[in-house]
């Protein structure tokens, strides 16, 4: 099997640098997707070789040897780049053009700009630069393999901290993924404000509160200014997402571009 470095070298046009783009999460039921991008030029392969050789499928890894992989391709890769698009962006986009704005996300954040993308997978995220799709190129390229660590490391971490802001679903066991546990703690619990309430296993589980979508609703007319509409994203919204049915957080949010578009024409106007 050719190592995944050989067949970027032997598929990138020399004296370049390029970039690998891959997504962790896509297929979970909470937390965010993250996508990743990793970017290798003449220099790092040429000084780091023996590190990029040992870049496999995130998949293929374990934990902890993705853990150190990940920690050292920071410092060996020419670039690097992580973003996150979070549940209610997921609900509201679909987790294809989630997944797709991470990946432009990602790749947009970088300083050193590849002349060529590598995308895992069979759609374009249209970051702006040459992009070549790739189908499991994580299995195949370098830099996709690259990004894949990235993302899953930095992933499994966030899961990790959203176990600890809401405990008892086993997110730092599961990931967010919909495993015999997560139903469970779902059934248990309900759904936590971090969940993908799109998702159908997620809304037949949820335990929905009309008084607090009417709640919601007041709160949100009585805002005066652009600052108090983004406080009620934050502190009203976000916190009761679990316990709204999608279709209520639709009708909120365009409440919510209705009101942002006169406070804001009255802020003109002023």
């Amino acid at each position: 099997m050719v190592n995944p470095l050989d067949w970027d070298l032997g598929n990138v046009p020399p004296g370049i640098a390029w970039g690998g783009v891959d997504e962790a999460g896509r297929g979970a039921w909470a937390g965010p997707v993250v996508a990743a991008c990793a970017v290798l030029d003449p220099a790092s392969v040429h000084k780091w070789s023996h590190v990029l050789r040992a870049v496999r499928d995130s998949k293929q890894l374990s934990p902890e040897k993705r853990g150190v992989l990940a920690r050292e391709l920071k410092s060996v890769l020419a670039g690097w780049a992580i973003a996150e698009v979070d549940a209610l962006a997921i609900d509201r986009e679909n987790i294809l053009e989630a997944t797709l704005m991470a990946m432009r996300q990602a790749t947009s954040s970088l300083v050193l700009r590849p002349r060529l993308l590598l995308v895992d997978g069979n759609r374009a995220p249209r970051t702006g630069l040459p992009e070549r799709l790739v189908v499991e190129g994580d299995a195949v390229s370098c830099a996709i393999g690259a990004a894949s660590i990235l993302a899953k490391v930095h992933r499994d971490a966030l899961m990790a901290e959203l176990e600890a802001q809401h405990p008892g679903y086993g997110f730092a066991q599961h990931k967010g993924y919909g495993t015999a546990l997560h139903r469970a703690r779902l059934r248990e619990l309900g759904v936590s404000p971090v969940h993908r309430i799109s998702y159908a296993p997620v809304a037949a589980l949820q335990q929905v509160d009309e008084a607090l979508r009417d709640e919601l609703r007041g709160s949100l007319e009585h805002c005066a200014t652009v600052g108090e509409l983004q406080a009620w994203v934050a502190f009203g919204l976000r916190p009761a997402y679990g316990r709204l049915k999608l279709v209520w957080v639709e009708t909120l949010r365009r409440r919510y571009a209705e009101r942002l578009a006169q406070l804001a024409a009255a802020d003109g106007l002023a």
